[in-house]
Formats: C-alpha cells, sequence, structure tokens
C-alpha cells in the first residue's frame, strides 16, 4: 500500500527553500499529521512529529545535520493577494529539529511546527492534493518534486496554464534564474519530465501559451498519469466515503442514497432494495464515484444508469 498524502492547495502554492531532504522531513511530517487533517479543524494545537530517521532515505549523518539545522530557518513565501486586497508574506514552518539514535535502537527525527503554519498544513478546506510518499522519496531533484506537486494538483484538469515567472517561484527559482527559455526547458523542464515519466507514471507535455514580443512569458502544460495511481487514490476517497456514511443515522444516509438516486434513472423498488443492505450502500457510494471519476477525465460510460444497475446487480432484480 502507498503512503498517500494530502497537501493543502494553499501550501502547495507556496514559493519553498528546501533541498532535497528538507522536503523529504516536510512530506513525511505531513504524513504524520495526516489523521488531524480536515476540515475546519483545530489550527491551534502545539504540533509535534516524530518518525525514523530512515524514512528520509538519508544515511549521511553530516548531511542529516546540516538538513535539521537549515530547516529551521528555511522561510516559506506565500501570497494570498486578491484584487481588492494584498495580503502576502513570509512564514518559518519548523521551529525545531532534532535527531537521536541510541545504541541498540532506532534512530529517530523530532520536528516542531510554527504554529502559525498549523492552518497551511492541516486545513483543507480551499482544496488539497493527493501525491504518494513513496513516489517523492524516489525523485533526486527538489524541482522534479515540486512539479510532482504542482501537476498533481491539476492533473484532473489534464491540462496547466502559468506565467514562467510564477512557475520559477513555485519551483524555488530566483527571476534571475534561466533568463534563456532554452535553458529553463533544458535543465528544468526536460529533466522533470524525463524523471517523473521514469519514477512516477506521470507525463507532461508544455506548449507556448503566451508572448510578450520575443520573450516567452507563459506555458500551457499538458498532464497525463499511470492508471495505477488513480485507481489507489479513488480507492482512498471511496473508504473515506464508505466510513463516513457509516457514521450518519439511518435518516442521514436515506437522504444521502437518494440524491446519489437521483443521478440515475431508478425505479422506487430498486431504491428500497438498496437501501435494505449497509453493504448495497456502500457499493453504490463506491461505483457512484467511480461513474463521476471516469466522466471527469472523459472516460465516462455511455449509459450511467445501465453501468451502475449492472455493477450493482440491479438488472437481475425480477
Amino acid at each position: 500500500m502507498k503512503s498517500l498524502i494530502h497537501i493543502s492547495n494553499s501550501l502547495n502554492l507556496t514559493k519553498q527553500e528546501f533541498t532535497t531532504v528538507e522536503k523529504h522531513i516536510l512530506l513525511i511530517t505531513l504524513l504524520h499529521l495526516k489523521n488531524r487533517q480536515g476540515f475546519g479543524v483545530n489550527v491551534d494545537d502545539k504540533l509535534i512529529v516524530t518518525f525514523p530517521a530512515t524514512d528520509i532515505k538519508e544515511t549521511n549523518l553530516v548531511r542529516i545535520k546540516d538538513s535539521l539545522d537549515k530547516i529551521t530557518s528555511r522561510k516559506i513565501f506565500f501570497d494570498e493577494s486578491t484584487k481588492s486586497k494584498d495580503y502576502f508574506g513570509y512564514i518559518v514552518p519548523f521551529t525545531y529539529a532534532n535527531y537521536e539514535a541510541k545504541v541498540g535502537a532506532h534512530s529517530t527525527i523530532t520536528v516542531e511546527l510554527n504554529s502559525r503554519c498549523n492552518k497551511l498544513f492541516l486545513e483543507l478546506a480551499n482544496g488539497y492534493t493527493t501525491t504518494d510518499l513513496q513516489t517523492i522519496l524516489s525523485l533526486k531533484s527538489v524541482h522534479a518534486i515540486r512539479m510532482y506537486e504542482l501537476l498533481m494538483m491539476y492533473r484532473k484538469k489534464n491540462e496547466w496554464l502559468v506565467e514562467i515567472d510564477r512557475l520559477k517561484g513555485l519551483l524555488g527559482l530566483n527571476l534571475s534564474a534561466y533568463k534563456s527559455f532554452t535553458d529553463f526547458e533544458t535543465r528544468i523542464l526536460k529533466y522533470t519530465q524525463k524523471e517523473l515519466s521514469e519514477r512516477c507514471g506521470l507525463y507532461f507535455d508544455w506548449e507556448i501559451a503566451a508572448k510578450e514580443r520575443k520573450k516567452i512569458v507563459a506555458l500551457k502544460f499538458s498532464i497525463r498519469e499511470a492508471e495505477g495511481l488513480e485507481r489507489e487514490l479513488l480507492a482512498e476517497e471511496t473508504s473515506k466515503t464508505i466510513d463516513y456514511v457509516s457514521s450518519l443515522g439511518d435518516i442521514q444516509v436515506a437522504s444521502k442514497v437518494r440524491a446519489a438516486c437521483e443521478k440515475y434513472t431508478l425505479s422506487e423498488k430498486q431504491i428500497q432494495w438498496i437501501l435494505a443492505s449497509q453493504e448495497r450502500i456502500s457499493e453504490l457510494i463506491r461505483i457512484d464515484l467511480i461513474i463521476e471519476d471516469k466522466t471527469t477525465k472523459g472516460k465516462g460510460p455511455k449509459n450511467r444508469t445501465k453501468y451502475l444497475a449492472k455493477s450493482l446487480g440491479l438488472d437481475k432484480l425480477s
């Protein structure tokens, strides 16, 4: 089972200064905070996370020491400005970090989060991106990690339009870096394209979206990914939905199921048959999620009701 983590879109769209090892620490921290993430969460809690040092895939103690030293001063730049209001700033997410290794015991890393970062790390109400930690840990470049996170954010839309200066910022690059588009394309885009296709099964291409005179100022990315991860993401979302339904009362369950049934042409007898079994209710929700996921990707069934009926066994009711 892969280790799926949720990155709030607010955090994903910040400019970050982390190295590859430091980024691993941040993402492993997110994995350990996963059960505390959600919608309308308490963001005032003190957050301290301890995990095995082997998780960061780095064995050199000098590099580990250097990473823990620098991660407590690395800044995240956020910009949530709107047309009517400017709101941006910097924040240091990690206030404390240590490494501990005892003879005959596993080594551990402990980090403490700046409480002002709790909302960025925990609150998912404004959208979030699901990524696979093991896939990220296989990537060699922090730029490849950031491209993976950003492209996964737009994977359901299959495309992403972005200004080059904005993209550079999201990748942690200075605007003065790679002034030549050819250099930027060769050293960043083509390199990350190769690494993501080989290690993640995530495929992307780009085309020029806008120019100012002869200068290329914006790109449009097209995104495709291997079906394996799509299935796992769907499975996790399905599981979360079924757990949620199991926690509801009978009246609430009936209301939720009827809302789903309204998408399809079902008889009252078929609806009552579904409502008579918790297993059928869970299966209805699972199949409905699959249909919605396929439809979002432009691969939806020609006849939604027929697909649902066959999957649930409704077509066999007398």
